[in-house]
């Protein structure tokens, strides 16, 4: 049985590499996860170099997707209580969704938690 979890370990790891897509923007590292939202759409998230610590966050994305004239204040209490809920940060006046990582071994987490929590939202708006 060991072998088909090591074999069955090894293949969702190399789905995962082939499904993750990382891509060059100026200083920062935009991921194209393939995860999809309540509306179709695919969750993106960004990494920034900042001084000695990585910010990674949906840069403002997601509840401009949502509601880009921030119309729905009870949507945005709500996706603010979530967020801080879930251990993230939330700009109120860019709608940005974020948490800062001193170690670069944080990342990959931090990314997961991000792209789950976004999914999340988009069901509570829907």
């Amino acid at each position: 049985m060991n072998r088909k979890i090591n074999e069955l370990k090894q293949k969702s790891m190399d789905w995962l590499s082939n499904n993750l897509e990382f891509i060059e923007a100026g200083d920062d590292i935009e991921v194209a996860t393939p995860l999809i939202g309540a509306y179709g759409d695919m969750i993106y998230c960004w990494i920034e170099k900042i001084d000695g610590y990585w910010r990674i966050s949906d840069d403002s994305y997601l509840l401009f997707k949502l509601d880009p004239n921030q119309e729905d204040l009870d949507f945005y209490s709500d996706a603010g209580d979530v967020v801080i809920g879930s251990g993230f940060e939330f700009d109120d006046d860019s709608g940005e969704i974020f948490c800062e990582v001193e170690n670069e071994d944080e990342i990959p987490q931090a990314l997961n938690d991000l792209a789950q929590l976004q999914i999340a939202l988009t069901y509570l708006k829907n």
